[in-house]
């Protein structure tokens, strides 16, 4: 019987741990990465935090806390990485940089 109540209080609080995450504010950042094939990765990095993603058929999504994000895109033959800075994303916000385009 302690058994079962141990595991029920277990499976409780993973439930609310899920609920906790999935309901922390934030905000999208979204582009198309041109030519399509060309792009390496994107990462979007604010402070000591940073998220990474690839693009898919040239398209990216990531999902980030509000505030003041620099994006670099970087490009498998080029040199050097294309830089956004200084994007403010807010609460439910996606913000779309459009097309980006790479050197070809």
């Amino acid at each position: 019987m302690r058994k079962a109540v141990w595991e029920l209080n277990f499976v409780i609080l993973a439930i609310i741990c899920i609920h906790v995450v999935s309901a922390l504010p934030s905000g999208f950042i979204s582009g198309k990465i041109y030519p399509v094939n060309m792009g390496e990765s994107v990462v979007a990095i604010r402070g000591t935090d940073s998220v990474r993603t690839r693009s898919k058929n040239g398209f990216f999504v990531m999902r980030v806390r509000p505030g003041h994000w620099k994006i670099i895109v970087s490009g498998k033959e080029q040199t050097q990485n294309i830089v956004r800075d200084n994007l403010i994303v807010n609460q439910g916000q996606q913000v779309n940089l459009g097309e980006i385009r790479l050197t070809e």
